[in-house]
């Protein structure tokens, strides 16, 4: 083949290449402006200021919204991408001017909590009057009932702290997001300055449906009852009943008074569980003193379970009847030294779990739930190698109790 001439153009002086999120930031501003979302955000949202200053409040949401498409680590490096393309990246949502880094930090330390949730509002009236998706999507059980799932999930992210001078010509060092941060429990280790995010989001479609914020653990509670207002809107858009809508929690949510919360408002919930003395309720002795339901293996981890089934435990003494499933599985560990902590712990349990484990081998418990009100339902069965909805436990070998708690009759 012949390669045709290639010629090379050097000049001395330095040009920044575009940023790689330019386009993405492009194409996200077109869809802003043609479904009408800037428009109603700059008719709509109002911060009122006591000195107004050079820019706008669409000034400051098109940085925001730019920084969150980069992904860049931080504001400042954002920046320091986006200064020398400033005018072309305004110009894409009609602004003329970029809001400089002291300005966006003073904005940031005067906006109300009232302006946010107008913002919050408009993306979710624009997100519920239009349906990008011909079917929400569903997931049927073994009897056929269709289910529409969502995950309401809080996530934790450490703050970035760099060191601060402290002298004594210095004021006293302060940072600025001791307002939205707080010391929260990650893993492991305790007392980080942690802010937490709850999500909420279908299983099928992956669209946000809604996220709020808090500063270190949250109000977990407080957010979850936002978050089931969020799903009985969409599912009336979308034309699915409140029965038909089942909320995937996980263990931070694996108490009484939360999953209440869920069932009072009619939906149903699958989650894990962390009361543990259900576990030593008379109904759920009874059930752990037959023979199990049914033993499964895992394709994948051939990790070999039993599962046992009680219909109807009631999931506090004045509150609804829930159903559990416990799952039990070997250890595969190895056993704790003699007479350690650890081994008196998991022999305590096994006792007060089930009296006849004392001489029987020792197994790491994992309960259950499928927590609604209780109903008629079908001798469980894995023949037809169907899944239950958000019944099947996660593989592990922790020797430590587990628990779940899931769905509405299923």
């Amino acid at each position: 083949m012949t390669h045709s001439t290639v010629t090379v153009q050097t000049t001395p002086e330095s040009q920044p290449s575009t940023p790689n999120w330019m386009g993405e930031v492009a194409a996200f501003a077109q869809v802003l402006t043609q479904t009408g979302i800037l428009t109603s955000m700059i008719e709509r949202v109002r911060f009122a200021r006591a000195r107004m200053g050079t820019y706008e409040l669409i000034d400051f949401v098109v940085v925001l919204i730019g920084y969150a498409l980069s992904g860049e680590p931080t504001l400042q490096a954002f920046y320091e991408r986006l200064l020398p393309f400033a005018d072309e990246f305004m110009a894409l949502f009609g602004r003329k001017r970029l809001p400089s880094r002291s300005a966006l930090s003073r904005f940031l330390a005067t906006l109300d909590q009232v302006s946010v949730e107008n913002v919050r509002t408009l993306f979710q009236e624009d997100l519920l009057a239009r349906k990008p998706f011909a079917d929400p999507g569903e997931i049927r059980d073994r009897c056929g009932q269709s289910w529409l799932v969502a995950d309401v999930d809080g996530t934790r992210k450490v703050a970035r702290q760099r060191a601060l001078p402290q002298t004594e010509s210095l004021p006293a060092p302060h940072r600025r997001f001791d307002h939205v941060c707080a010391p929260g429990h990650q893993g492991r280790t305790r007392g980080e300055v942690v802010r937490t995010r709850t999500v909420v989001l279908p299983a099928h479609t992956h669209q946000f449906l809604g996220t709020f914020g808090g500063p270190g653990n949250g109000n977990y509670r407080g957010e979850l009852l936002r978050a089931i207002q969020v799903l009985l809107g969409y599912g009336k858009q979308v034309g699915v009943p409140a029965q038909r809508i089942v909320i995937r929690l996980d263990g931070l949510y694996g108490n009484a008074a939360p999953l209440s919360d869920v069932l009072a408002s009619g939906l149903g919930v699958i989650a894990r569980h962390k009361d543990y003395h259900l576990l030593d309720l008379a109904v759920v002795q009874a059930v752990l003193a037959t023979a199990p339901a049914t033993t499964c293996t895992h394709p994948e981890s051939q990790m070999t379970r039993t599962l046992f089934d009680c219909p109807a435990v009631p999931l506090s003494p004045a509150g609804p009847t829930v159903r559990l499933i416990v799952a039990t599985h070997p250890a595969t560990s190895e056993p704790p030294p003699l007479g350690s902590d650890a081994e008196r712990r998991c022999t305590n349990s096994l006792s007060r779990l089930c009296p006849q484990a004392r001489s029987a081998p020792k197994m790491s418990w994992i309960s259950t739930y499928i927590a609604a009100p209780s109903r008629p339902s079908s001798r469980m069965k894995t023949a037809s190698k169907m899944p239950i909805v958000g019944s099947r436990a996660p593989p592990g070998d922790r020797n430590v109790s587990r628990s779940w708690l899931s769905g509405s009759g299923i």
